[in-house]
């Protein structure tokens, strides 16, 4: 799905606000390297490009998101992650 300029701007602020709002770490490991956003509910899925949508994640915590390896619970607004079978960061 391909984002138009409009788009690409409210998505550009919603990224700049996440990074700010997680204090440019990782919300999953707390690294401070190569930080990406992550969609909670994926774009695929229609989710939106808003901040309360987004989560920074490192590379490492991302791919393991798409990987069904770190799990996201979105609960009464809580952002809470589960490893699933022990995976870590390395």
């Amino acid at each position: 799905m391909k984002r138009d300029t409009v788009e690409k701007k409210a998505y550009r602020a919603a990224k700049e606000a996440m990074y700010k709002r997680d204090g440019h770490r990782c919300r999953s490991c707390n690294s401070s390297d190569s930080l990406t956003p992550h969609h909670i509910v994926f774009r695929s899925q229609l989710g939106p490009d808003d901040v309360d949508n987004l989560v920074t994640l490192c590379l490492q915590c991302h791919s393991a998101c798409h990987d069904r390896k770190l799990l996201i619970d979105v609960t009464d607004g809580a952002v809470r992650f589960i490893r699933v079978k022990g995976w870590r960061p390395q």
